[in-house]
């Protein structure tokens, strides 16, 4: 390996001192630098192709202008690259670089994302939880007492000692679940997966708000066999596509879903609490007449659902980078609920109606 092109070697290259270098690159306020001078060490530096000491830089400026991201996610799935695209897109902004950290416990009990942060390599930490479970309690003490800026996004929990970015679940299923009520269908069919998460208490209790404006409307619960066991097998079609285990998975997914619909008739409805679940039913229903919702759109789909919440992921991963970039300047710890009101009418789109 060469050796390592220094200040001094720029400074010599230039004709100038290695403090003007200094100023220079690293454009320090105060210093009366004329242009041609500048334009000199500027040159001198891309022509030896100078590559700055990280390291001292952060012992200067005690930052690393890189934030650490724990996303415990199969990040082919759309919703979780679009959150960490927000992310990116708002830290690059600002030049900030993005280092995707694991929650592996390591050494001295630590985990591998406190250990980036304890070692300087990064200035704070966005938090995306396996099945959006939060920081262990061993961490969350780290990180009070090291006041480490951290931000978990979707966990549903409270915190004083970190910010949180959360989505108003409740606030959006009882939305969407009014304006399919505004039809007035004698039978409402939801469709849930088989997880117990604060997320999908929250979407049932906004439904069932809106169901006691509408006592005329029957409701019928459908739990399908997607759990906590077998998500991963789930989510593996975004990443290296079709499984054995995921095939036998989708099968047994789609016979629930076809014995649930055999019965609704037309003008009846279906609420999905997931993204893509009532396209099987739209391409064998639709003519049935049967209207189609889903309370989490992706936009996985081009063929979307008569109505459908659009999960505003890209503008979360904005948030969460906005908390933590916050808590790195010394701002208080925050709690930011994301409001969803965004209902797609999916039936005056390009793929409404008029396709059948």
């Amino acid at each position: 390996m060469g050796k390592r092109v220094t200040l001094k070697d720029i400074a010599t290259a230039a004709g100038v001192t290695t403090a003007t270098v200094s100023y220079v690159l690293n454009d320090t306020p105060g210093q009366k630098i004329a242009p041609e001078t500048r334009e000199r060490v500027l040159k001198a530096a891309r022509e030896l192709s100078y590559v700055p000491n990280s390291a001292a830089r952060t012992l200067r400026a005690r930052r690393s202008q890189c934030v650490g991201v724990v996303a415990k996610k199969n990040l082919a799935v759309p919703r979780f690259s679009q959150t960490i695209r927000g992310i990116q897109s708002r830290l690059e902004d600002i030049g900030y670089n993005l280092l995707l950290c694991t929650n592996k416990v390591k050494k001295g009990g630590l985990s591998d994302y406190l250990i980036a942060y304890l070692e300087g390599r990064v200035d704070g930490i966005i938090f995306l939880g396996k099945d959006n479970v939060g920081p262990s309690a061993e961490s969350v003490e780290v990180i009070e007492r090291e006041r480490v800026p951290f931000v978990a996004y979707d966990c549903v929990e409270r915190a004083s000692a970190y910010s949180t970015v959360d989505f108003d679940y409740r606030g959006g299923a009882r939305l969407l679940a009014e304006r399919v009520l505004a039809s007035a269908p004698r039978r409402l069919l939801y469709i849930a997966p088989d997880i117990d998460a604060p997320q999908e208490r929250q979407r049932v209790e906004g439904l069932s708000v809106a169901l006691k404006n509408s006592p005329e409307t029957e409701l019928i619960e459908l739990t399908v066999p997607i759990t906590l066991d077998n998500l991963d097998t789930w989510d593996l079609r975004y990443s290296i596509g079709a499984t054995p285990e995921g095939d036998e998975l989708t099968a047994s997914f789609a016979r629930a879903l076809r014995e649930a619909v055999g019965g609704l008739e037309r003008g009846d409805a279906v609420i999905a609490s997931w993204s893509g679940w009532t396209e099987p039913i739209r391409y064998r229903c639709r003519e049935r007449g049967i209207v189609t919702a889903e309370l989490a759109n992706n936009g996985e789909s081009n063929f979307y659902p008569d109505l459908c919440v659009r999960l505003p992921n890209f503008d979360a991963g904005v948030a969460c980078a906005d908390e933590l970039l916050s808590l790195i300047d010394g701002k208080p710890s925050s709690a930011r609920l994301l409001h969803l009101t965004n209902v797609l009418d999916g039936t005056r789109g390009a793929y409404g109606e008029d396709i059948y």
